[in-house]
């Protein structure tokens, strides 16, 4: 159902933009772009880990 519906939002902004410049595309482009990088950075950035954030966490006692 998901699916249908983006199909028909797309198709909307599409039936908007279709006989637009290549310039206002290209515009139009970058601001989406734009509009979703912060989005994508914070997916992008991973947790460095070290020594430190496993300390404590071994426990001999139920492991014998």
């Amino acid at each position: 159902m998901t699916a249908i519906t983006l199909k028909r939002e797309s198709d909307n902004y599409w039936n908007l933009i279709k006989d637009a410049s290549n310039e206002v595309k290209l515009a139009l482009i970058k601001r989406l772009s734009d509009a979703l990088y912060p989005a994508v950075a914070e997916k992008a950035e991973k947790k460095k880990y070290t020594a430190d954030d496993f300390a404590g966490i071994w426990d001999d006692e139920h492991f014998m």
